[in-house]
């Protein structure tokens, strides 16, 4: 079975006491799909009961109407993967952004699941090895992968892959506000040639978006903050016992990157803030995270800032449970408004979500 780099489905029944690197847990993953993702899905669906494990796996990877399927199943099924998705520690977990024991959330793996998705899709459609920027599955892979994120653009690659590459790349993170197939075939109608070279000028096409993989969150030993513009440490990181969701934010707000941005905190002040950000409702998670496509470490930059602007209070009222979805959508789109997204950096983010919660 040809391997791809980057690989789908969710949880992992290896049992580990640390995280898995990259590579085991793309094996880990594969294992599992095959394995009991397969089963789980063939006790579901009769129409699957004759597949086996690997043919499984390339049957729905590369078909798009298959793949969102088995999205719908498993989201309409959640409890029938329950054995599957579990934390390090074994526990259940039924947040999409805290991590399984393969080192992965749900997230990150449906991210991959369209990534890879997409490079079958591209090999098949155009042509060339979707790893390699010389053929034009390659290049346009290179420009849409950064883009390829959520399970809804799953039934969309067949409308991305005639798109024009000059045009994926002038429109970048704006495809992720398309959500509509003829919109997309629209736009691909109305799409002109590339921009001529201008004469005297080399002849070099436009730079392509850089390559971009889910990887787990990286991770530091000490946390730093500012000061007169270098980085002081402060204080080593601590162990932290919590439930998954605390885990999950404790670990983000250890990233070097984030501590930078956020200045150092007391002990208590950490606790207090993780367990604001372990209880955001779902509009969070569905408006800020996913609809803006921050990463882990952005998102917990962005809240930590909003906690810290707003007050414990005031921002349990608004992010907590139940809070007030309608003001999480207007806080996001003004967010959006001012082009945040997954590329815009952890210091601007932060004077950005100021001004946003703010207003």
């Amino acid at each position: 079975m040809p391997r791809d780099d980057t690989v789908v489905k969710k949880g992992s029944l290896r049992r580990t006491d640390s995280v898995p690197g990259h590579g085991d847990a793309v094996r880990v993953i594969n294992e599992t799909l095959k394995g009991p993702v397969a089963s789980i899905f063939r006790s579901l669906v009769p129409a699957f009961g004759d597949i086996r494990g690997e043919d499984f796996y390339d049957t729905v990877m590369d078909s798009s109407e298959l793949l969102h399927g088995c999205i719908l199943i498993f989201r309409r099924h959640r409890d029938q993967f329950r054995t599957l998705l579990v934390d390090e520690r074994g526990r259940p977990v039924n947040d999409d952004f805290v991590k399984l024991r393969c080192g992965r959330s749900v997230h990150d793996i449906i991210a991959m699941i369209v990534r890879t998705h997409a490079k079958r899709h591209f090999r098949t459609t155009l042509g060339g090895d979707p790893n390699d920027v010389g053929s034009r599955a390659g290049r346009m892979y290179q420009a849409m992968n950064e883009y390829l994120i959520h399970e809804w653009q799953v039934p969309l690659v067949p409308h991305y892959a005639p798109m024009p590459i000059h045009k994926v790349v002038e429109m970048g993170p704006r495809l992720l506000d398309i959500r509509e197939s003829e919109l997309l075939d629209a736009i691909t109608a109305a799409a002109g040639p590339p921009p001529p070279v201008m004469r005297g000028l080399p002849s070099t096409p436009p730079p392509l978006p850089p390559r971009f993989e889910v990887t787990a969150p990286p991770q530091s030993n000490t946390v730093v903050a500012r000061r007169g513009g270098s980085f002081m440490p402060v204080a080593a990181a601590q162990p932290f016992s919590g439930t998954p969701q605390e885990e999950f934010w404790w670990e983000a707000l250890q990233d070097r990157g984030a501590a930078s941005v956020l200045g150092a905190r007391s002990g208590h002040e950490m606790r207090e803030l993780v367990a604001a950000l372990a209880g955001v409702n779902d509009a969070v998670r569905s408006e800020l995270f996913a609809g803006l496509s921050l990463s882990t470490v952005q998102a917990a930059v962005c809240l930590a800032t909003a906690f810290k602007v707003m007050g414990r209070n005031a921002f349990g009222q608004v992010f907590g449970l139940p809070g007030k979805p309608a003001m999480v959508t207007t806080i996001a789109q003004r967010l959006r408004q001012r082009n945040v997204g997954s590329r815009t950096e952890l210091k601007a983010l932060a004077a950005l979500t100021e001004g946003a919660v703010r207003l």
